[in-house]
């Protein structure tokens, strides 16, 4: 029997629901060997404003020049910049409010206590800490690393089911988001369950008026014990069909 995968780009400081989905698997494969895209998540992610009527700001590693096609796992962060200081300094407001501020601080500079200049190798290793943190116990893996052989993309969701080929996979879960991009006929015919699960944002308090959801994980971290966090990954649900909602049995 194979194992459940996960397959994901390497987000900084994803939501929660990056976790639930790494939680729900076996194995989680850090998708790096594919074209970065501007304005994404890879080296980037967003925290409450300190001006209530902003509900939030972006948090970012800056990156170095790069080609238009360089794959993630080819692009190196910029390092005349001391961007470990801004993103700090862009946390210091949750001391006000935040119960957890010196725990969650801490935290993130034990990620950011590296020389790694490589962004997806420091985003892996941040993700790596905070599955931990969480208590996720799902086998982390690097794409790029894994050097598995990967032929005959005709379409953006073939790129699961090749991977979950070359790992001999039974089920692949995606985020319920992406369910569009997939041909479930193409799974089945390569005998692999393809699942979609559906995150429950539910609110908790930021100490202000109204609940922004969909933050960074440090925003969860502020406001919560780590007891609380772990019981968030259960706040979900796995879909065998989105359009019809059916639950996976």
């Amino acid at each position: 029997m194979g194992d459940k995968i996960g397959v994901m780009q390497p987000y900084l400081f994803p939501y929660i629901g990056y976790f639930q989905l790494m939680n729900t698997v076996d194995r989680w494969i850090i998708f790096d060997e594919i074209q970065f895209i501007d304005k994404g998540w890879i080296n980037r992610n967003r925290i409450l404003h300190p001006d209530e009527g902003k509900e939030w700001q972006y948090i970012t590693v800056p990156l170095a020049n790069r080609g238009q096609f360089d794959n993630i796992c080819d692009i190196s962060i910029k390092t005349d910049i001391d961007w470990r200081s801004q993103i700090l300094g862009k946390l210091t407001h949750y001391k006000k409010k935040a119960p957890f501020y010196k725990e969650t601080v801490t935290f993130v500079r034990d990620c950011f206590d590296t020389d790694e200049t490589n962004i997806s190798r420091l985003v892996t290793e941040v993700l790596k800490k905070t599955a931990a943190y969480m208590c996720i116990d799902t086998q982390i893996e690097v794409q790029s690393d894994l050097k598995l052989s990967i032929e005959g993309i005709e379409h953006s969701g073939q790129w699961a089911l090749k991977i979950s080929e070359a790992l001999s996979a039974s089920k692949y879960i995606n985020p319920f988001g992406g369910f569009e991009i997939f041909r479930p006929d193409e799974f089945t015919a390569a005998g692999i369950e393809l699942s979609f699960l559906k995150t429950d944002l539910k609110p908790y308090s930021q100490k202000r008026n109204g609940f922004v959801p969909g933050l960074s994980i440090i925003d969860v971290m502020m406001f919560n014990e780590p007891l609380e966090c772990k019981k968030m990954l259960q706040d979900c649900c796995l879909l065998r069909h989105p359009k019809s909602l059916k639950s996976v049995k």
